[in-house]
């Protein structure tokens, strides 16, 4: 039996079939929805987890509830997600979209590294593109999207002490998608692909001299325990979105729907708000200063110079968007020259 059976037949004994759950009206006034959520030990799920409790379940009552458990705990690691929405194995589901990317660049497009710098940066590029990933994730992968939302910074953390962005030269440096690979490229470091859980003994032993993950998860999971420094140049946002099978949410009453649609923009308005709270406070946390929801810690949080905004921006231009653009072509570049690259006043080059 193959991996992706397994998570398929679990899936199938922890959720159901989604056809199955979605609940007629004839037969109770109810539709009783399974959702699978975000990584248990991160805030995120404990936002989405408080919101199926506590808001959606008022705003939906006697018309429509959603049960949720996050993905780990469902045994699955998070790239399957979007094919088993996809074939109806879940109805709802939230994940990271750059794990899409093998699938279509175009969900590359809102995570490319180091082009959106600031929370607002990247709420113009979203705006703009999201008809685009949604029209993409009907049309090609049979969901329909729900939400968009960015958790907090993608930094690096080193095992050793580092002062400037050239410290990265010739180090091994964990990332999770092309685009990171692009700009690790372009710092002279060697990407390797590493699991979030098994990062911390890939440090230990030396697999990995420097690692990208966010401020607040690197925090969260403790990192700062086998690494000396974090250089917070932001270099993604590690996007997530929120979506349902199409077939589900097609199944559904214009009530419930309406309902869906006007709840998860108040959950995606929510964790945008959230993410420039963890990124503040996950920085002070590991800087030695005031911490309210991370870990107390205190490693090197080194400034970024002039020189190296500059350099950062080089790269971006040199390697990410032309890297981005080969994978994804001339019609896809065109398109997000017209939308995000329209919002930002940044343009890349066709290939």
């Amino acid at each position: 039996m193959t991996c992706k059976t397994a998570a398929r037949r679990l899936s199938g004994l922890v959720l159901g079939s989604a056809m199955a759950l979605v609940v007629a009206s004839s037969a109770q006034a109810e539709t009783k929805l399974k959702a699978i959520g975000y990584t248990s030990n991160l805030y995120m799920w404990g936002m989405e987890k408080a919101f199926f409790a506590g808001e959606f379940k008022d705003a939906g009552a006697g018309v429509i509830s959603i049960d949720a458990v996050p993905h780990d705990v469902a045994s699955l690691k998070g790239p399957e997600v979007l094919s088993m929405l996809q074939d109806g194995t879940l109805q709802l589901a939230s994940q990271n979209i750059s794990y899409m990317a093998g699938e279509d660049p175009r969900f590359e497009a809102l995570d490319l590294a180091g082009v959106t710098l600031t929370n607002a940066d990247a709420k113009k590029a979203t705006d703009a593109y999201k008809p685009v990933l949604a029209k993409v994730m009907e049309e090609k992968f049979n969901t329909h999207l729900l939400g968009l939302a960015p958790l907090p910074s993608q930094v690096f953390w080193c095992r050793d002490k580092i002062s400037a962005l050239s410290d990265l030269k010739g180090k091994k440096i964990r990332i999770f998608n092309s685009t990171l690979a692009d700009f690790v490229e372009g710092v002279g470091g060697t990407s390797v692909t590493i699991p979030f859980v098994e990062v911390i003994p890939a440090l230990q032993r030396g697999v990995a001299d420097c690692a990208v993950t966010g401020t607040s998860s690197g925090n969260t999971a403790r990192w700062f325990e086998v690494t000396q420094a974090v250089y917070p140049m932001n270099v993604g946002w590690s996007m997530i979105y929120w979506a349902a099978n199409k077939q589900v949410w097609d199944g559904l009453s214009p009530e419930a729907q309406k309902i869906m649609t006007e709840e998860y923009g108040k959950l995606e308005a929510a964790a945008w708000a959230a993410q420039i709270e963890q990124d503040t406070d996950a920085l002070s946390c590991l800087s030695g200063g005031e911490c309210k929801m991370g870990i107390p810690a205190k490693i090197d949080v080194v400034e970024i110079s002039e020189a190296d905004k500059e350099k950062g921006r080089e790269i971006v231009r040199d390697y990410v968007l032309p890297g981005w653009a080969k994978r994804c072509g001339a019609d896809c570049v065109t398109e997000w020259n017209a939308t995000v690259g329209a919002a930002l006043g940044i343009e890349a080059p066709l290939p």
